[in-house]
């Protein structure tokens, strides 16, 4: 920034030096003194440095030696034009690098909340969008603003030299631009941020329907995405382009205005030389050169506040984003666990979403070594109440603890290094099968712990089978691989890091038999030795568990083992019976085909 301002300022400075130089040139070209003692400051200052260079008996020479000078200041002025551009560049691109990265940086921090209210594409926009628009900002403000600037200053110095009445006169009429476009500004400034809202639904539509195109083909719903992208694409360039209209208000306005006070000088400063003779023509040319060559900065400076509103908007949108308390910044834990010794307790916990009641007066006890069911219809709240455990969401009232410390009480990092979580929707990254199993901890275990790892989750077999093994790429969400091979994956990682508190999502009632086979074996090593909170869709698959909580409408209903529950013939009891015989339909249908 430094090395951008001093070097844009040495420009100008050389810039209005060179012009200053017509002043000798044309009094030696008209046959006059080049340099005449009642000339202002500019000639005092002209005299100094090339007063010895400058002779009247010989303007001839005198011409020559200005010329020469002129050409050396001229180089030398471009090579500061060129490092100061060099410099703004780095400048604009670094400034938008660091806040693309603490936007993202700061998205990985954010409550899940937060992601629940904002759609993927509005995200996605922000991100990378307006960062992009932010950085015109950047690039008017550092590179064309701060050069225009120095050469408006440096200028009026030069013109305050020569005539303080016509400057004068043009420093009292040119903040009339700016004053002319005041109410053109707080308009665009509202156009833009409605212009990005629309870019970003435009992307949201975008990636719903990339991310869900199996479905869309399924359904045949191209037509029904195609209409809803065209709605959103066009309700973006009709707001584009009624933006545009605005903005392109702005140049005729600033250009008009600016030849009107240019007339004005013109007609005054000719008074001065024609009537009342006290300013030289050749100062008057000069002079009006440099108001021509102002005229450019000055209409980029007029201008940069219409430029701007759209960057603008862009930055309001970002800090928006950052401006939103982090998971870190919000935790008001002050205590850290080293290990999870005796239980988990919900302590009449309830939870609401936006006002809307999701858990009701929740209270039950999880042993170290428990496995705790949870079983209900769908809404009833089940994966609420485990995204309260790991503090995803924090309750509306009641408490939860860890060995009768408040989770609340718990820092998050140290909280969640306690336990790991295996979800329905496995999540797989487009890296390498190694990266995928140790995610975020390559360094940290080796070949032979990442592997063994693979082979108790039922991995290893078709890892090996893969083209170049752990060392193979997956594809975006792991296309290159089934469901019962990607929930494995997920098994594996969860392994790995051997959690003593495991939340898992079963995930086995959308895959075939021998899928669901080599997955179950897998879920039952990693049940092993941990309490484990089982989000169950199959309640074949939780007969064992040793604790079952029944939930409807994010109440604790019934509670017992499997063989209580079914003795107790109520809500659990109609559950199974339902869904056995429903899955002794099925196999025997599977049987007969």
């Amino acid at each position: 920034m430094v090395a951008t301002v001093l070097s844009s300022v040495t420009a100008a400075a050389l810039d209005g030096f060179a012009f200053a130089l017509l002043i000798p040139f044309l009094n030696a070209l008209f046959g006059t003194d080049p340099l005449p003692i009642d000339g202002g400051w500019v000639t005092t200052f002209l005299r100094r440095v090339i007063g010895d260079l400058v002779d009247p008996a010989s303007p001839m020479d005198s011409l020559r030696n200005v010329i020469v000078i002129l050409l050396v200041t001229i180089a030398v002025k471009n090579f500061f034009v060129w490092f100061a551009g060099q410099m703004g560049v780095q400048l604009q691109e670094y400034v938008t690098r660091d806040l693309r990265d603490a936007v993202y940086r700061h998205l990985q921090r954010l409550p899940i909340g937060w992601f629940t209210r904002n759609k993927t594409g509005q995200i996605l926009s922000r991100v990378l969008s307006d960062t992009a628009q932010t950085k015109q900002l950047i690039t008017q403000i550092v590179t064309s603003a701060i050069q225009s600037a120095a050469v408006v200053v440096i200028y009026i110095a030069y013109l305050w030299g020569i005539s303080r009445r016509l400057t004068f006169i043009a420093l009292v009429l040119a903040p009339a631009l700016i004053l002319a476009l005041r109410p053109l500004l707080s308009r665009l400034r509202k156009r833009y941020r409605r212009l990005h809202d629309d870019h970003g639904e435009m992307m949201s539509v975008l990636q719903e329907s990339v991310s869900g195109i199996r479905l869309v083909k399924s359904f045949s719903a191209e037509g029904h995405e195609e209409a809803k992208f065209v709605d959103a694409s066009h309700r973006y360039s009709k707001g584009l382009v009624r933006t545009s209209r605005l903005a392109l208000l702005s140049q005729p306005i600033t250009e008009t205005m600016a030849t009107a006070i240019t007339v004005l000088l013109l007609w005054y400063g000719a008074t001065l030389v024609l009537d009342a003779r006290v300013l030289q023509a050749s100062a008057f040319l000069v002079f009006l050169t440099l108001v021509m060559r102002m005229l450019g900065p000055l209409k980029a400076l007029s201008q940069l506040p219409t430029v701007a509103q759209s960057s603008l908007a862009a930055a309001d949108r970002l800090f928006e984003v950052l401006d939103v308390p982090t998971e870190i910044e919000a935790d008001s834990g002050t205590r850290t666990i080293e290990r999870f010794e005796r239980e988990i307790a919900f302590d009449d916990v309830s939870f609401a979403y936006e006002a809307e009641p999701v858990l009701s007066n929740v209270s039950f006890v999880a042993r170290k070594g428990d496995v705790v069911a949870l079983v209900g219809p769908s809404g009833a709240g089940k994966s609420t109440l485990a995204d309260l455990i790991p503090r995803f969401y924090e309750p509306t009232s009641g408490r939860i603890t860890i060995d009768g410390i408040d989770t609340r009480d718990i820092r998050l990092p140290s909280l969640r290094s306690h336990m790991g979580i295996v979800s329905q929707e496995t999540v797989i990254f487009n890296d390498t099968v190694r990266s995928n199993v140790a995610y975020g901890m390559t360094d940290r275990f080796t070949e032979a712990q990442i592997e063994a790892a693979a082979r108790a989750a039922n991995a290893h077999g078709f890892i090996t089978e893969l083209p170049q093994g752990y060392d193979t790429l997956l594809g975006e969400r792991g296309a290159r691989l089934s469901g019962g091979q990607r929930q494995r994956i997920a098994i594996a990682r969860a392994l790995l890091i051997d959690p003593p508190i495991l939340i898992l999502d079963e995930a086995t009632s959308a895959l075939d038999t021998e899928s669901e086979r080599l997955v179950q074996e897998a879920i039952d090593r990693l049940l092993e030795g941990r309490t484990v909170f089982v989000i169950a869709h199959r309640l074949s698959t939780i007969q064992h568990a040793t604790q079952i909580l029944v939930l409807e409408r994010g109440r604790v209903v019934e509670r017992g083992t499997h063989r209580e529950l079914l003795a107790a013939s109520g809500a659990y009891a109609r559950l199974y019976q339902l869904q056995f015989r429903d899955e002794g339909k099925a196999k025997r249908e599977e049987i007969l085909t």
